[in-house]
């Protein structure tokens, strides 16, 4: 404290003002890892050897010795806050009922006789309700644990994987399946009947008549247990089933941007997906639907992003569009994303998608969101404008595009590419997906 206080005031000042900097600046570099279009400064040159909070707080605790109070205290607020989303990637197998009577045996098993206990039919009546109750609370923690975990995990999905585990779930439902609220109503009502079936088996060893029939009892408790699970199994293999199937959504890695092609149905978002991908795109299947979608990335010098194809939007009210519709809307939305409009005006993408609809759709859209980046495309330009569409209803700046001789397609990837790499665009898209996150979970 004396050496502090030795300090003339100015430079005590600029010291701490430059050890916070270095602090908040360490903090920002960590969070944005991997988007280095968005790379404020390397770790490197922060003093940070590795982004982990560990690496932070071990840091924070040296300096919070060092510098005002207030500061150190606003600094730690920040770390002890961070964002823990979890991923529809992350959700564990919940596999059948298998794997718990294995755990359930095992800990039954390791059930020992109470030496305390020295009448011998006493100590075989424990005992053999003690095993019960060790298969049956195994089963039935382990049951409480997958419950516990789907809520939690589910209610810190990001808003975009949410909303599209929301919108399969809604797919779903149209399609005659059961809602996500049913099957968790029968996976608790399993739970429950095996506590129900344990507690009584236990109840009947603890009075057993003599300690063969305490033998005897424990065998038959377990077994009784172990046919009330796989009775009810169903209700955990279709937990199961609809896990499997959010967790092969499409996946948008974070800290990439992001550019979403968006259009109508049939006009050739795919298929520019596929020209402009470095490699093959990924290609995934809504869950309880018919429908692909393509994740593509394109890999430059430096530069990394990825490309969304997704379902066409048709001209109708909100409160009309289907679940894939809602999922385009909100990857426009909830990501930080940059549109990229495609427009097919040749009149050969049917009546749904005619060129007309189409202009409507786009001038809609924009309007929706008037201040994300944006690129309209014209694809398969090698057909000529449809009838009744003039070159002067084309909006302004649009890029004409054909996979068929490839026109401009390198053109496209590099507007796309300059777009990826706007740090100003992608910290405006960051925010705006900020407020949108927000506001789903208010």
């Amino acid at each position: 404290a004396s050496r502090t206080s030795a300090r003339p005031a100015g430079l005590r000042l600029s010291w701490m003002t430059m050890v916070a900097g270095k602090m908040a600046l360490g903090l920002v570099s960590c969070m944005m890892r991997g988007a280095a279009a968005l790379a404020i400064a390397p770790p490197a040159a922060l003093g940070v050897r590795r982004c982990t909070s560990g690496r932070v707080l071990n840091d924070l605790a040296r300096s919070q010795r060092q510098i005002a109070p207030r500061a150190a205290g606003a600094i730690s607020m920040a770390l002890k806050k961070p964002m823990n989303h979890s991923s529809l990637a992350d959700f564990p197998d919940f596999g059948g009922a298998g794997k718990l009577i294995k755990m359930a045996f095992k800990a039954s098993n390791d059930v020992k006789p109470n030496p305390k206990i020295t009448n011998s039919k006493k100590q075989a009546q424990s005992h053999a309700a003690a095993r019960i109750d060790a298969y049956t609370s195994t089963i039935t923690k382990a049951l409480k644990e997958k419950q516990k975990t789907f809520h939690d995990m589910k209610r810190r999905l990001r808003p975009f994987e949410g909303e599209m585990a929301e919108l399969s779930q809604i797919a779903l439902e149209r399609n005659g399946g059961r809602s996500l609220k049913t099957v968790m109503d029968d996976f608790d009502l399993m739970r429950r009947a095996v506590v129900r079936s344990g507690k009584e088996a236990s109840a009947a060893a603890s009075q057993a008549e003599h300690k063969r029939a305490a033998l005897d009892l424990a065998e038959e408790g377990i077994a009784a247990v172990r046919l009330t699970l796989e009775t009810e199994d169903e209700a955990m293999r279709e937990l199961g089933r609809t896990v499997t199937a959010l967790r092969r959504l499409p996946r948008v890695e974070q800290g990439e941007p992001v550019l979403v092609l968006v259009g109508m149905p049939n006009v050739g978002k795919s298929s520019l997906v596929t020209a402009t991908s470095t490699g093959t795109p990924e290609i995934n299947m809504y869950p309880f639907t018919t429908r692909s979608l393509k994740m593509g990335h394109v890999i430059t010098p430096g530069h990394r992003y990825q490309l969304m194809d997704t379902p066409g939007v048709l001209r109708r009210e909100e409160d009309e569009r289907n679940a894939m519709e809602g999922l385009t809307l909100a990857s426009v939305s909830l990501l930080p994303s940059v549109v990229v409009f495609v427009m097919d005006l040749s009149g050969m993408s049917g009546a749904q998608s005619s060129p007309e609809l189409q202009l409507r759709v786009r001038d809609e859209l924009r309007s929706q969101f008037p201040d994300r980046p944006w690129l309209d495309v014209r694809s398969k330009a090698d057909l000529p404008l449809a009838e009744g569409i003039e070159p002067g209803m084309v909006p302004q700046g649009t890029l004409e595009v054909s996979v068929v001789d490839d026109t401009n397609i390198d053109e496209l990837k590099a507007r796309m590419t300059a777009f990826a790499v706007d740090e100003g665009a992608l910290l405006a898209n960051q925010e705006k997906a900020k407020q949108a996150e927000e506001a789903t979970q208010a």
